[in-house]
């Protein structure tokens, strides 16, 4: 009853004795009728964007909402990732007991989701697939080996959910709606009851205190550890207090790691390049199969500032300092966009500690755009390399471009980018020439970069992350529309 009162807040406080409570397992990560997927980085902002939303019957929008979503969660289930949402029906309106008794009886069983985003990405290229060349349910062999694969489109950059209906088929596979409400509750993957603190969700930068600095790091699905390394040895507790297993500990590379006296860090799991959520690690952590192939110890400063950059390149599971930024308000929302993820930035004053406290959640409604944010591109003449540097503020980003050919780039050339210090670039270019333009937007995806430029460089740029001879590098080209 306290999430109804306090996520959806109506007029008069609602009790058990008042409402009847169902679940729908909504989304998976499952390619749906559509050719349509909802990746799993995906997941957590669907979960949240689903509270307070109606919920309908067929999609029928000349009716009123015969209920209303108040909790939703990312679950696992059959091996697959979900969003598992709740919703609430009074008893007393008209209809409530036939609602309850065809959920019950499992006639109403299957469950839909309306909503609206902007970018539908092309699993085969990345582009919108509205306008490249391939087509959804088609296959495409683009390795060159011989396997062809079905090309499908990832729904990006979810602006809302009108409402979830109940339906006589629903466009995902195997969806489902009941009245079991086991994982509503504080329960965990692993049987454990603790939970962190939930993270609170501002939507403006007027709910904070002026003046007050704070540490912003990106919103990554992940979980909350402390991490210990001494004498040679690697220890992680959870939240909760219970130590993760040596076993895993043991798969981090820590010949170049100095000595750290309990850190703050976030685990985050992959599946290769692509983030899992916080089940599917919890799950990995106890030894149940899923999805996760590697793992990354983001730690936060100052602990993280002693851990050599790239010593761990090589390696699928890393330790890293969490990309950061310290900002007063005035400028927090400029900071956030150059480390967001798509869910955003978590957000502490610096003096308050990230164990076990979850911050705030911040996610700037214009994503992307940059104000006073410029670029430099600098060409040598007495070789085939070139310089970018990104500046927004007091954040830089600087990238040594290898066999670097300017109309090579703008005509769909890709090339090959390090990323650097600005100062060490500098010095290895005695004969250049620099020109300058405006970034215009600039959005952090997959630990990589998105940039729109204008002048010289004119258009959408993209910085992707590749491996290469062991290292993290990426590969720098043109967005061709």
């Amino acid at each position: 009853m306290d999430l109804i009162n306090k996520n959806i807040n109506p007029p008069t406080a609602v009790d058990k004795s008042d409402v009847y409570i169902g679940a729908m397992y909504v989304v998976s990560d499952e390619v749906n009728s559509f050719g349509g997927r909802f990746p799993l980085e995906e997941h957590e902002r669907l979960a949240h964007l689903l509270i307070d939303s109606p919920v309908m019957a067929g999609h029928r929008k000349d009716k009123l909402p015969i209920g209303r979503n108040f909790h939703a969660v990312v679950v696992e289930r059959d091996g697959k990732s979900w969003v598992k949402s709740y919703f609430y029906w009074l008893k007393s309106t008209e209809g409530a007991e036939a609602l309850k008794k065809n959920i019950d009886g499992g006639i109403y069983k299957e469950c839909s989701i309306g909503f609206t985003f902007l970018f539908p990405e092309c699993s085969v290229c990345k582009k919108d697939i509205r306008t490249c060349p391939h087509e959804p349910f088609q296959r495409y062999d683009q390795k060159g080996d011989g396997v062809a694969d079905v090309a499908y489109f990832n729904y990006r950059q979810i602006e809302r959910v009108l409402e979830t209906s109940l339906v006589y088929r629903g466009a995902v596979p195997d969806t489902s709606v009941s009245r079991e409400l086991a994982v509503a509750g504080s329960g965990t993957a692993d049987g454990s009851t603790s939970q962190p603190e939930q993270v609170v969700v501002i939507n403006s930068l007027s709910e904070l205190e002026p003046g007050k600095e704070y540490l912003l790091v990106p919103f990554y699905e992940s979980l909350p550890i402390m991490v210990t390394f001494e004498k040679g040895v690697l220890h992680l507790q959870r939240y909760d207090g219970e130590s993760i297993d040596s076993a895993i500990c043991s798969r981090f590379p820590v010949k170049h790691l100095p000595e750290i006296h309990q850190a703050c860090a976030h685990l985050v799991a992959y599946r290769g390049r692509e983030r899992c959520s916080v089940e599917q690690l919890k799950r990995h952590l106890v030894g149940q199969s899923g999805p996760v192939t590697r793992l990354e110890i983001k730690l936060f400063p100052p602990a993280g500032l002693a851990v050599p950059k790239g010593s761990d390149n090589s390696a699928p599971n890393r330790i890293r300092m969490i990309r950061h930024r310290i900002a007063v308000v005035n400028n927090l929302d400029r900071s956030a966009r150059s480390i967001m993820t798509r869910n955003g930035v978590r957000l502490w004053p610096v003096e308050a500690n990230p164990w076990p406290s979850a911050g705030y959640q911040y996610r700037p409604l214009n994503t992307g755009t940059v104000e006073d944010g410029s670029y430099t591109l600098t060409i040598a003449g007495s070789g085939p390399f070139g310089t970018l540097v990104l500046a927004d503020g007091n954040c830089k980003e600087t990238f040594q471009i290898r066999q670097f050919n300017l109309a090579r780039l703008l005509k769909g050339g890709r090339f090959i980018a390090d990323k650097t210090e600005s100062r060490l670039a500098e010095r290895q270019q005695a004969d250049k020439r620099t020109t300058r333009g405006q970034v215009i937007s600039l959005i952090e995806r997959d630990e990589g970069l998105v940039v729109d430029l204008a002048g010289p460089l004119s258009g959408k740029f993209v910085l992707r992350p590749i491996q290469l001879d062991g290292c993290q590098r990426f590969l720098f080209y043109r967005l061709v529309s």
